[in-house]
């Protein structure tokens, strides 16, 4: 899996070690029990493990957008085979630019 990670200044290794492992998950089922074994593991809540989470920025390295370059942003582990079927893509500030013409025009 090829992700690239930016992590908040204020994490500290452990806690960028945890974003990983989530981020390893690649089954297609069971992902509620990969989410438990990761708080059991870490010794932390689901409400902290989203929290800590959302302080870790994951893109795609191998999908970008057409226009500027910008590499596809990852929201859950499950992204990711929807974004690497995906023929084109346009990210969110290239769209608002265009007007909207980048995606209506295809």
């Amino acid at each position: 899996m090829s992700v690239n990670f930016v992590f908040d200044s204020s994490l500290d290794d452990t806690t960028k070690r945890l974003c990983h492992e989530y981020w390893s998950y690649v089954s297609p089922s069971d992902y509620i029990a990969h989410l438990e074994l990761l708080c059991y593991d870490h010794n932390t809540e689901t409400d902290v493990l989203f929290a800590t989470l959302a302080k870790c920025q994951v893109y795609l390295d191998d999908v970008h957008c057409e226009y500027c370059g910008r590499p596809y942003p990852l929201d859950v582990p499950a992204d990711i085979p929807h974004a690497r079927r995906l023929n084109s893509w346009f990210c969110e500030g290239c769209i608002s630019f265009s007007g909207g013409q980048f995606v209506l025009g295809r």
